[in-house]
């Protein structure tokens, strides 16, 4: 199986999503770069977003735009009260949105079934 994607720089929820992924046995490939994304996407079971990044939303839409890329199941998380966040994400076709608690509660099950 080809690697889960991330975008995320907090070093708190990249160790929680590698820690939640190692005993599952699922690949992670960490992407610095958005500009990288859709090229890593591109194989990719579930790609995960850190949508307080400024440039999140910006390369959710890169995503959208390829019907390749498009079609990669896109899971982000941001701030609760971030409503606008959530709504352009969910606009830019990111399937699960969710506030970082329930984000952190959810991605065992995430990572178990990325499809």
């Amino acid at each position: 199986m080809a690697a889960v994607v991330y975008l995320v720089r907090d070093l708190m929820f990249t160790s929680r999503i590698r820690a939640a992924a190692e005993p599952l046995g699922v690949e992670m490939q960490g992407v610095g770069d958005p500009a990288a994304l859709p090229a890593a996407a591109l194989n990719a079971p579930l790609v995960i977003l850190d949508l307080r990044l400024p440039e999140a939303l910006m390369a959710l839409e890169q995503l959208a735009r390829d019907p390749t890329t498009a079609a990669v199941r896109t899971v982000g998380f941001v701030d609760h009260e971030r409503v606008d966040v959530m709504e352009t994400a969910r606009a830019l076709g990111c399937r699960d949105v969710l506030a970082k608690g329930a984000f952190v509660a959810a991605l065992p099950q995430l990572l178990r079934t990325p499809e």
